[in-house]
Protein backbone atom coordinates (compact mmCIF):
# COMPACT_ATOMS: atom_id res chain seq x y z
CA UNK A 1 0.00 0.00 0.00
CA UNK A 2 1.06 3.42 -1.40
CA UNK A 3 0.79 6.01 2.32
CA UNK A 4 1.26 10.41 0.74
CA UNK A 5 2.15 12.32 3.57
CA UNK A 6 1.67 16.42 3.25
CA UNK A 7 3.66 18.99 5.22
CA UNK A 8 0.63 20.01 8.31
CA UNK A 9 3.31 22.96 9.66
CA UNK A 10 1.40 24.12 12.25
CA UNK A 11 -0.34 20.90 12.75
CA UNK A 12 -3.93 21.53 13.10
CA UNK A 13 -5.24 18.50 11.03
CA UNK A 14 -5.18 20.97 7.68
CA UNK A 15 -1.77 20.48 5.14
CA UNK A 16 0.26 23.07 4.24
CA UNK A 17 -1.43 22.70 0.60
CA UNK A 18 -5.24 23.41 1.74
CA UNK A 19 -4.24 26.02 4.87
CA UNK A 20 -4.44 29.27 4.22
CA UNK A 21 -2.82 29.78 7.37
CA UNK A 22 -0.15 27.08 7.92
CA UNK A 23 1.99 28.59 10.79
CA UNK A 24 -1.49 29.56 12.70
CA UNK A 25 -3.37 26.61 14.20
CA UNK A 26 -6.25 28.92 15.15
CA UNK A 27 -6.79 29.74 11.19
CA UNK A 28 -7.33 27.26 8.02
CA UNK A 29 -9.13 28.81 5.40
CA UNK A 30 -9.59 32.62 4.03
CA UNK A 31 -13.06 32.39 1.78
CA UNK A 32 -12.14 36.06 0.38
CA UNK A 33 -8.48 35.86 0.00
CA UNK A 34 -8.10 38.90 2.07
CA UNK A 35 -5.80 37.54 4.97
CA UNK A 36 -8.27 37.82 7.44
CA UNK A 37 -9.30 33.69 8.47
CA UNK A 38 -12.70 32.46 8.45
CA UNK A 39 -12.84 30.98 12.51
CA UNK A 40 -14.88 33.87 13.95
CA UNK A 41 -12.89 32.41 17.46
CA UNK A 42 -9.56 32.11 15.81
CA UNK A 43 -6.67 35.05 15.54
CA UNK A 44 -7.53 38.20 13.56
CA UNK A 45 -11.12 36.72 12.55
CA UNK A 46 -12.27 37.85 9.39
CA UNK A 47 -15.86 40.03 10.28
CA UNK A 48 -16.84 40.07 6.89
CA UNK A 49 -15.81 36.82 5.47
CA UNK A 50 -17.51 36.85 2.15
CA UNK A 51 -16.06 40.62 1.45
CA UNK A 52 -12.12 41.20 0.78
CA UNK A 53 -11.49 43.99 2.65
CA UNK A 54 -8.64 45.36 4.88
CA UNK A 55 -9.97 47.36 7.69
CA UNK A 56 -8.19 46.84 10.87
CA UNK A 57 -9.72 49.53 13.35
CA UNK A 58 -13.16 48.80 13.62
CA UNK A 59 -13.93 45.76 11.97
CA UNK A 60 -11.07 43.30 10.37
CA UNK A 61 -11.52 42.52 7.03
CA UNK A 62 -14.44 44.94 5.91
CA UNK A 63 -13.70 46.58 2.88
CA UNK A 64 -12.31 49.74 3.59
CA UNK A 65 -12.03 52.51 0.34
CA UNK A 66 -10.04 55.19 1.77
CA UNK A 67 -7.66 52.67 3.66
CA UNK A 68 -7.63 54.78 7.00
CA UNK A 69 -7.94 51.33 8.68
CA UNK A 70 -11.72 52.18 9.60
CA UNK A 71 -13.91 49.98 7.59
CA UNK A 72 -16.91 51.84 4.96
CA UNK A 73 -19.49 50.51 7.64
CA UNK A 74 -17.77 52.57 10.41
CA UNK A 75 -16.18 55.28 8.28
CA UNK A 76 -18.09 58.81 8.50
CA UNK A 77 -15.89 59.29 5.00
CA UNK A 78 -15.05 56.04 3.47
CA UNK A 79 -13.55 58.08 0.85
CA UNK A 80 -11.24 60.51 3.11
CA UNK A 81 -8.40 58.81 4.33
CA UNK A 82 -8.01 61.86 7.18
CA UNK A 83 -11.02 61.87 8.69
CA UNK A 84 -13.35 59.12 10.22
CA UNK A 85 -15.86 60.35 12.81
CA UNK A 86 -18.55 63.03 12.88
CA UNK A 87 -19.90 63.00 16.36
CA UNK A 88 -22.65 65.74 15.78
CA UNK A 89 -23.46 64.84 12.31
CA UNK A 90 -23.20 68.19 10.61
CA UNK A 91 -20.52 66.87 7.71
CA UNK A 92 -17.23 67.98 8.88
CA UNK A 93 -14.23 65.40 10.43
CA UNK A 94 -13.84 65.22 14.34
CA UNK A 95 -10.09 65.39 13.17
CA UNK A 96 -9.35 69.01 13.14
CA UNK A 97 -5.83 67.87 11.58
CA UNK A 98 -8.03 66.78 8.50
CA UNK A 99 -9.74 67.99 5.50
CA UNK A 100 -12.50 70.57 6.49
CA UNK A 101 -11.74 69.44 10.61
CA UNK A 102 -14.71 70.74 12.39
CA UNK A 103 -14.11 73.21 15.12
CA UNK A 104 -16.99 72.48 17.26
CA UNK A 105 -17.30 68.85 16.85
CA UNK A 106 -19.59 68.39 19.32
CA UNK A 107 -22.15 71.07 18.18
CA UNK A 108 -23.84 70.52 15.04
CA UNK A 109 -22.84 73.90 12.99
CA UNK A 110 -22.72 75.01 9.19
CA UNK A 111 -20.07 77.63 9.35
CA UNK A 112 -17.54 77.65 6.71
CA UNK A 113 -15.32 81.28 6.45
CA UNK A 114 -13.90 81.20 9.63
CA UNK A 115 -14.01 77.70 11.23
CA UNK A 116 -15.44 74.67 9.90
CA UNK A 117 -18.72 73.16 11.74
CA UNK A 118 -19.66 75.84 14.33
CA UNK A 119 -23.14 77.73 14.88
CA UNK A 120 -23.86 80.06 12.06
CA UNK A 121 -27.36 81.26 12.96
CA UNK A 122 -27.88 83.05 9.60
CA UNK A 123 -26.38 80.93 7.55
CA UNK A 124 -23.79 83.45 6.07
CA UNK A 125 -20.93 81.66 6.26
CA UNK A 126 -19.74 82.79 9.47
CA UNK A 127 -19.60 81.21 13.16
CA UNK A 128 -21.82 83.20 15.63
CA UNK A 129 -19.00 83.55 18.05
CA UNK A 130 -17.41 85.68 15.11
CA UNK A 131 -19.95 87.44 13.88
CA UNK A 132 -20.49 90.84 14.93
CA UNK A 133 -24.48 90.23 13.57
CA UNK A 134 -25.12 87.05 13.80
CA UNK A 135 -28.84 86.96 13.13
CA UNK A 136 -28.09 89.46 10.15
CA UNK A 137 -26.58 87.36 6.32
CA UNK A 138 -25.71 90.43 4.62
CA UNK A 139 -23.30 91.73 7.81
CA UNK A 140 -20.57 89.91 10.01
CA UNK A 141 -18.19 92.76 10.71
CA UNK A 142 -18.08 96.10 12.07
CA UNK A 143 -14.47 97.49 12.02
CA UNK A 144 -14.97 100.49 13.84
CA UNK A 145 -17.75 98.87 16.54
CA UNK A 146 -20.38 101.70 15.69
CA UNK A 147 -23.10 99.13 15.19
CA UNK A 148 -23.35 99.66 11.47
CA UNK A 149 -21.74 96.43 9.46
CA UNK A 150 -18.79 96.86 6.97
CA UNK A 151 -20.60 95.74 3.35
CA UNK A 152 -21.62 98.66 2.80
CA UNK A 153 -24.30 97.09 0.11
CA UNK A 154 -25.36 94.70 3.21
CA UNK A 155 -27.89 95.65 5.46
CA UNK A 156 -27.25 99.18 6.95
CA UNK A 157 -23.93 99.43 5.32
CA UNK A 158 -21.55 101.57 7.22
CA UNK A 159 -20.22 104.14 4.11
CA UNK A 160 -17.77 105.17 6.96
CA UNK A 161 -15.80 101.46 7.84
CA UNK A 162 -12.59 102.62 9.27
CA UNK A 163 -14.55 105.92 11.02
CA UNK A 164 -17.05 105.73 14.38
CA UNK A 165 -19.91 107.10 13.79
CA UNK A 166 -24.18 107.09 13.81
CA UNK A 167 -24.93 109.10 10.71
CA UNK A 168 -28.56 107.71 9.25
CA UNK A 169 -30.08 110.30 7.35
CA UNK A 170 -27.99 110.14 4.10
CA UNK A 171 -25.00 107.63 5.06
CA UNK A 172 -25.04 104.99 7.58
CA UNK A 173 -21.73 105.08 10.38
CA UNK A 174 -20.09 108.51 9.26
CA UNK A 175 -19.26 110.89 12.18
CA UNK A 176 -22.48 113.12 13.09
CA UNK A 177 -20.84 115.92 15.03
CA UNK A 178 -24.75 117.79 15.91
CA UNK A 179 -26.46 114.29 16.26
CA UNK A 180 -29.00 115.34 13.87
CA UNK A 181 -28.98 112.02 11.53
CA UNK A 182 -27.23 113.77 8.82
CA UNK A 183 -23.43 112.71 8.37
CA UNK A 184 -20.82 115.83 8.88
CA UNK A 185 -19.65 115.82 4.86
CA UNK A 186 -23.33 115.49 3.89
CA UNK A 187 -24.60 118.25 6.16
CA UNK A 188 -24.35 122.06 5.25
CA UNK A 189 -24.50 123.01 8.54
CA UNK A 190 -22.53 120.52 10.81
CA UNK A 191 -22.57 121.89 14.20
CA UNK A 192 -27.10 123.01 13.75
CA UNK A 193 -28.94 120.19 14.81
CA UNK A 194 -31.50 121.45 13.35
CA UNK A 195 -30.75 122.42 10.27
CA UNK A 196 -28.60 120.36 7.06
CA UNK A 197 -29.42 121.92 3.87
CA UNK A 198 -28.93 125.26 2.84
CA UNK A 199 -29.74 125.43 -0.82
CA UNK A 200 -28.27 129.02 -1.45
CA UNK A 201 -25.28 128.82 0.91
CA UNK A 202 -26.54 132.28 2.40
CA UNK A 203 -25.68 130.54 6.39
CA UNK A 204 -29.66 130.03 6.93
CA UNK A 205 -30.82 126.27 6.88
CA UNK A 206 -33.73 125.11 4.27
CA UNK A 207 -35.65 123.34 7.73
CA UNK A 208 -38.35 126.11 8.19
CA UNK A 209 -39.54 124.53 11.46
CA UNK A 210 -35.92 125.40 13.61
CA UNK A 211 -34.36 128.25 14.23
CA UNK A 212 -32.40 130.41 11.57
CA UNK A 213 -34.50 129.04 9.60
CA UNK A 214 -34.57 130.70 5.62
CA UNK A 215 -37.31 132.22 4.34
CA UNK A 216 -35.53 132.55 0.94
CA UNK A 217 -34.06 129.26 0.68
CA UNK A 218 -33.07 129.59 -3.25
CA UNK A 219 -31.86 133.37 -3.14
CA UNK A 220 -28.64 133.34 -1.60
CA UNK A 221 -29.09 137.55 -0.91
CA UNK A 222 -31.86 136.77 1.53
CA UNK A 223 -32.66 135.14 4.32
CA UNK A 224 -35.66 136.83 6.56
CA UNK A 225 -38.60 139.13 5.76
CA UNK A 226 -39.71 140.74 9.24
CA UNK A 227 -42.95 142.34 7.81
CA UNK A 228 -44.37 139.54 6.13
CA UNK A 229 -44.78 141.06 2.71
CA UNK A 230 -42.70 138.39 0.62
CA UNK A 231 -40.07 140.97 -0.48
Amino acid sequence: NLHIFEIDSDVDGHSDRVDAFPLDTSQHSDFDGDGFGDDPFGTTPDDCPYQSGDSTIDFLGCPDSDGDGQSNQGDAFPNDATQMFDSDSDGYGDNPNGSFGDDCPTIFGESTRDRYGCPDADFDGWSDENDIFPNESSQWADTDADGYGDQLIGFEGDACPGALGNSTEDRYGCPDADGDGWSDDGDDMPSNPTQWKDRDGDGYGDNADGPEADEFPSDGTQWNDTDGDGH
